[in-house]
């Protein structure tokens, strides 16, 4: 059960940013899953959701946005990956500004994946939705309340949802409510009209019993429905 206390929107005139770790990996979800990236874990999270697995609060430092380049280009190597992805993660990215970092991170030559709760207002920049081009900004939404911030139903490039077997919606077959968050009168879906990608994975319960259920469910919601099925790569290939 996660027990990492609600933390709100940060507004600071130094653009300094509140890390918790930033880490080399293989991206193993979303529109670039099987990407080696540098993902960059910012700290804290406006939503406290029960099923979440994942540290977001610990160890965490201030960090200017050219402190985290630096520390991205050590670990990035960049003569091995051209061009690079940083994945900006949480927590809730836009519970601080990340326009800085985002521009920093871009003029070196990365292109960037905010990974969003989607219920925040984003911060003020030209997102990209084109991700066959690999170049800019992408905000990868992964609803977990009922509602997402009109301004991200704009600028998303894809909607991202994690689903448990008894919790499928008979209609359209995504999650009624994701990592056990309360969602009235379920999970945010996407805009009427939505013609980006929607990615599907089952929720890692621990349980293997559990866990296949939530596969099938995950596999018959995706051949029903037409949306693009996720297995969690990272995991299955004992990274971070």
């Amino acid at each position: 059960m996660n027990v990492q206390p609600i933390e709100k929107r940060v507004k600071r005139s130094d653009g300094m940013l509140d890390v918790h770790s930033i880490f080399l990996t293989i991206q193993g979800e979303g529109p670039f899953c099987g990407t080696p990236a540098v993902f960059v874990r910012l700290a804290g999270c406006n939503l406290q959701c029960p099923g979440c697995d994942t540290d977001y609060t610990s160890n965490r430092a201030m960090m200017e946005p050219y402190a985290i380049l630096s520390e991205v280009n050590e670990m990035m190597r960049k003569d091995r990956w051209r061009p690079g992805l940083v994945v900006i993660t949480g927590g809730e990215p836009f519970r601080q500004d990340i326009t800085r970092l985002l521009t920093v991170l871009v003029d070196a030559g990365y292109y960037v994946q905010v990974e969003s709760n989607g219920t925040l207002q984003p911060c003020e920049y030209p997102f990209s939705t084109m991700t066959d081009i690999r170049t800019g900004a992408y905000v990868v939404c992964s609803p977990k309340a009922g509602k997402v911030h009109p301004r991200i139903a704009e600028i998303a490039c894809c909607f991202k949802y994690v689903l448990a077997h008894d919790s499928v919606h008979p209609e359209d077959g995504l999650p009624l409510r994701a990592l056990e968050h309360s969602a009235h009168p379920h999970v945010a879906r996407p805009p009427v009209g939505w013609v980006r990608p929607v990615y599907l994975q089952p929720m890692d319960s621990k349980d293997p019993h559990v866990n296949e259920l939530n596969l099938r469910a995950a596999i018959q919601s995706c051949m029903t429905h037409g949306y693009i099925l996720q297995l969690q790569v990272h995991k299955i290939i004992n990274m971070e």
